[in-house]
C-alpha cells in the first residue's frame, strides 16, 4: 500500500531506520545513522503536501513494527521553485523489486502537478541502484561528481 506520510508515522519511521542495514543507511544519508532526533521526525513526517511531499509504502499484513517497507520524498528548493530534491529509501528485503521505481514515478507525477520540473539528488558515487533508479525517471539525466565519493544528479522531469 502506498500512501502519503502522516505525523503519526514517527514510530514506524524510527523502526524502519533501525531495520536498515548499515550499507543502506550509508547510501541514504551518506553517513552512519541509527536514530532520528525529535526535530528530524517532525520534519520527515509533518509535511505540507505541496513543497514537501513524502510517500510511504507499507505492508498492511506485516507486524506493526515491520510495516514500513519504503519512503520516498521530494522537497522543493525555495531559491528555485521549479526544482526539488528527491530521496528514496527502500528496505533491504524489498530492494531490487521495482518499488523504488514505482515510488519515484509517483513522486515525479506529483511534482509536475505542483510545477516542479527538475529533481536533484545527492548520492554516493558507488550507489549503483540509486543511479539506475534516477535514470529510469527521465531521459535527460545530468551527473556531476563533486568529490568525496558523492555525485549530484539532475533529472529533467519534462523529458
Amino acid at each position: 500500500m502506498i500512501r502519503p506520510i502522516r505525523p503519526d508515522d514517527k514510530g514506524m519511521l524510527s523502526d524502519g531506520l533501525r531495520r536498515l542495514s548499515l550499507q543502506s543507511v550509508q547510501r541514504r544519508f551518506l553517513t552512519p545513522k541509527r536514530s532520528f532526533s525529535r526535530a528530524e521526525l517532525r520534519y520527515l513526517t509533518e509535511v505540507d503536501g505541496r513543497d514537501h511531499v513524502a510517500l510511504v509504502a507499507e505492508n498492511p499484513c506485516a507486524d506493526p513494527s515491520r510495516r514500513l517497507i519504503a519512503v520516498a520524498r521530494f522537497v522543493r528548493n525555495t531559491a528555485e521553485p521549479d526544482t526539488a530534491e528527491i530521496a528514496v529509501t527502500v528496505g533491504d528485503s524489498w530492494q531490487g523489486r521495482g518499488l523504488g521505481s514505482v515510488l519515484g514515478t509517483h513522486l515525479a507525477h506529483l511534482a509536475r502537478n505542483r510545477g516542479i520540473w527538475t529533481f536533484t539528488a545527492t548520492m554516493a558515487s558507488e550507489n549503483t541502484p540509486a543511479h539506475k533508479l534516477m535514470a529510469r525517471l527521465t531521459s535527460q539525466l545530468r551527473q556531476q561528481h563533486v568529490g568525496g565519493g558523492v555525485d549530484e544528479l539532475t533529472l529533467d522531469l519534462a523529458a
